[in-house]
């Protein structure tokens, strides 16, 4: 079987690419580009296409990492990105007023492109444990089941690993 395709969705700005150069350091390939929007964003650069990287596991083994544009109108971008992905984990900042919604419309295009994808929720930005618990329990109540919801630092890679192996423990047993 192919390496299993792991994609990282999220709002402009949240850590994305940041969170693939920390996994993959060299053997990221990213589609960064000026960022005409500064009106919505100031960050200097923006994705465009599709991010990809790869993460050498101790075993030999190999995720392939995508990380999808945040703008809505690269929603065709994640739907591709969907259709080739066993799991998926979704940044959010939950100090943002959107990030329920946001988060929510981007866990349903998960479970209708990638049905059988894992999901799971990283917290990209600072937030405290009452907010991060009311932030999991709204978006239970939201999608009628929890979906797991971790605080990351996207520049710490012992964190992100950690997200990842969550991830990839709650894929079925039929991918080994």
């Amino acid at each position: 079987m192919s390496a299993p395709r792991i994609v990282l969705f999220g709002p402009m700005g949240i850590g994305k690419t940041t969170a693939l150069r920390t996994l993959c350091g060299d053997d990221l390939v990213d589609c960064e580009v000026a960022n005409l929007d500064t009106a919505r964003h100031a960050k200097a650069t923006t994705t465009v296409g599709a991010d990809f990287g790869v993460l050498r596991l101790d075993g030999g083994e190999e995720l392939h990492l995508y990380g999808s544009p945040g703008q809505a109108r690269f929603g065709f971008m994640r739907h591709w990105l969907l259709s080739l992905a066993l799991g998926a984990l979704v940044l959010t900042d939950v100090g943002q007023d959107t990030s329920l919604d946001d988060t929510e419309a981007l866990l349903r295009e998960v479970s209708e492109h990638a049905p059988g994808a894992v999901a799971v929720v990283l917290v990209a930005r600072p937030a405290t444990v009452p907010e991060i618990q009311g932030f999991a329990r709204a978006l239970a109540e939201r999608l009628g089941g929890a979906v797991p919801v971790l605080a990351v630092d996207v520049r710490e890679r012992a964190q992100l690993i950690d997200a990842l192996a969550l991830l990839v423990a709650l894929l079925p047993e039929t991918l080994e």
